[in-house]
C-alpha cells in the first residue's frame, strides 16, 4: 500500500511538472507573439475596413499603385507636359518632376523620356545655367511659353532637385550615360544658383530669385534630405552630406522657433526668411507668403521619412520625434485638417487629400497603427476599382501627393541608386 501511494505521488509530481512545463511554454509563446506584433507593421486593423474601395487596395496595393499612375499617365499630355487644369492649364517644373520621378520608380521609359524632352524643350531656357523655369503656360497676348511677366523664368530648387534625382535613378534603372551626364549639370548649377554660404554653413533656398534678396527665402519643404548622399555618390565636388546636415539645423529651427506666433505647435513652416549676418531662421517676410503648416510644409515629412527609409539617418527619426502634434490631433479629432498655423490653431475645418499622403510618412514611422487607420479610411477610399483610378477628381496636386504617401507606406519608393532591377 505504501509502495502504491507513493507511486501515485511521484505520477502526480510527474504530471504537475508536465503541466507546469507547458505553461511556461505557452508563456514564452506568448511574449513572442506579442512582441512580433508590437515590433512589426500591425496586421489588425483599428477599424474595421469600411467599402469595396479599401478592401480592393488593401489586398491589391501593387495593382492600385500602377492602376493610379496610368491614370495619371494618360492625363500627361502625349509630348509630354503635365498639365494643372485647375489654374488654367499650368505646367510647372515641379509638375514635371513628379511625373519624371514616378515614370522612373514605374519602369515607364516611354513616358520618362518623353517628359524630359517636353521638359527640355519648353522649360530649360534660362541662359545663364541648365537649371529649369518653374512656370509656363499661356500668357496674356495667347502665346504659350514661360511666364516671364509672372517670374516664371526663376527655378524652383525642389523641382531642380527631383528632375536630378530622377535622372539619376533613371541613368542606374536603363544603363544610358545621358541622364547621369544632364542629372550633374543640374547639380552643379543648383550650387551656383540656389545654394548660399553664410558663417560657414551651407543653405539651399528656394530658387535662384532668393539668392539677391537681403534676407533670403527658404522654403523647408524643398530640402530633398534622401537625395543628398545620392548626389554625393556622383557628385564630388560639392559637399552634399553638410548641406544635408544642415539643412535639418534650418528644418528643426524652423519648427521650433516661434517666428510670428507667441508659440510654436512643432510644425514645420511653408516659408520662412534667412538673416545674412547671424543665420538665425525668421518668419516669412513675403506678404503672399506665410509660417503656416500646409500645402508646401507637409511635403517635408515624406522627405525626411525616405531619408530614414534610405540611409537609416538619426536626424530624421530626431525630427520625426517632435510631430507629436499629429498624433495628438488624430487621436482627439479623428482627422487632420487642410491648414494650421505655426501654433497649430486650424485655419478652417477643410481637410485635405496631399494633407494625408504626405503626414503618412511620420505615422507609418512613428505610429504604425494610425498610419493604417489613415492609409486605409483616408486614402484607399478614394480609388474605385471600377474605374482603375480616383473615384472622384481630386486635382493635380493630390494625384501626386496621395500615390506618395500610399507608395511610402507599401515600400515601392525604391532607392533606383542602390537596388537596380526592382519593379514597383
Amino acid at each position: 500500500m505504501i509502495l502504491e501511494r507513493g507511486s501515485k505521488i511521484l505520477f502526480l509530481l510527474a504530471d504537475m511538472r508536465k503541466k507546469v512545463i507547458l505553461i511556461i511554454i505557452l508563456i514564452i509563446i506568448t511574449y513572442i507573439g506579442v512582441v512580433v506584433i508590437v515590433t512589426t507593421k500591425p496586421q489588425k486593423l483599428i477599424k474595421p475596413i469600411t467599402g469595396v474601395n479599401s478592401v480592393f487596395v488593401k489586398t491589391y496595393p501593387h495593382a492600385a499603385l500602377e492602376n493610379l499612375w496610368i491614370a495619371y499617365r494618360d492625363k500627361i499630355q502625349k509630348d509630354g507636359r503635365t498639365i494643372d487644369r485647375s489654374r488654367d492649364f499650368l505646367t510647372t517644373s515641379e509638375g514635371q518632376s513628379y511625373s519624371l520621378l514616378r515614370s522612373v520608380w514605374m519602369d515607364d521609359k516611354i513616358t520618362f523620356d518623353n517628359v524630359l524632352k517636353w521638359t527640355n524643350n519648353n522649360l530649360r531656357q534660362r541662359e545663364d545655367d541648365k537649371l529649369f523655369s518653374w512656370k509656363w503656360g499661356r500668357n496674356p497676348d495667347g502665346r504659350w511659353d514661360v511666364l516671364v511677366d509672372e517670374g516664371g523664368i526663376n527655378t524652383a530648387s525642389d523641382a531642380d532637385q527631383d528632375i536630378a534625382l530622377a535622372l539619376i535613378f533613371a541613368y542606374k534603372r536603363w544603363n544610358q550615360d545621358h541622364y547621369l551626364k544632364q542629372a550633374i549639370q543640374i547639380l552643379n548649377d543648383i550650387w551656383r544658383q540656389e545654394v548660399i554660404t553664410v558663417n560657414g554653413k551651407y543653405y539651399m533656398l528656394a530658387g535662384n530669385w532668393a539668392k539677391t534678396e537681403t534676407q533670403p527665402t527658404i522654403n523647408p519643404s524643398y530640402f530633398s534630405f534622401a537625395a543628398y548622399p545620392i548626389f554625393a555618390e556622383v557628385d564630388l565636388t560639392h559637399p552634399w552630406l553638410e548641406l544635408r546636415e544642415n539643412s535639418y539645423e534650418v528644418l528643426e529651427e524652423a519648427t521650433l522657433s516661434n517666428l510670428d506666433y507667441e508659440e510654436s505647435a512643432n510644425l514645420p513652416p511653408d516659408w520662412v526668411n534667412l538673416d545674412l549676418t547671424t543665420g538665425k531662421i525668421l518668419p516669412v517676410l513675403h506678404s503672399d507668403k506665410d509660417t503656416h503648416f500646409s500645402d508646401d510644409a507637409y511635403r517635408v515629412i515624406w522627405r525626411a521619412g525616405l531619408d530614414w527609409k534610405w540611409h537609416k539617418n538619426d536626424r530624421a527619426k530626431e525630427f520625426l520625434k517632435k510631430l507629436s502634434f499629429l498624433e495628438s490631433e488624430w487621436k482627439s479629432r479623428g482627422k487632420l485638417f487642410a491648414t494650421y498655423k505655426h501654433n497649430g490653431e486650424p485655419v478652417d475645418e477643410q481637410e485635405s487629400n496631399s494633407m494625408y499622403g504626405a503626414t503618412l510618412a511620420y505615422f507609418d514611422l512613428m505610429h504604425p497603427y494610425i498610419a493604417q487607420d489613415i492609409y486605409l479610411n483616408k486614402l484607399a477610399v478614394l480609388y474605385n476599382p471600377d474605374i482603375e483610378d480616383f473615384a472622384d477628381e481630386v486635382g493635380y496636386y493630390s494625384q501626386n501627393w496621395v500615390w506618395f504617401g500610399m507608395a511610402f507606406y507599401e515600400e515601392k519608393l525604391v532607392n533606383l541608386f542602390e537596388v537596380e532591377g526592382v519593379d514597383l
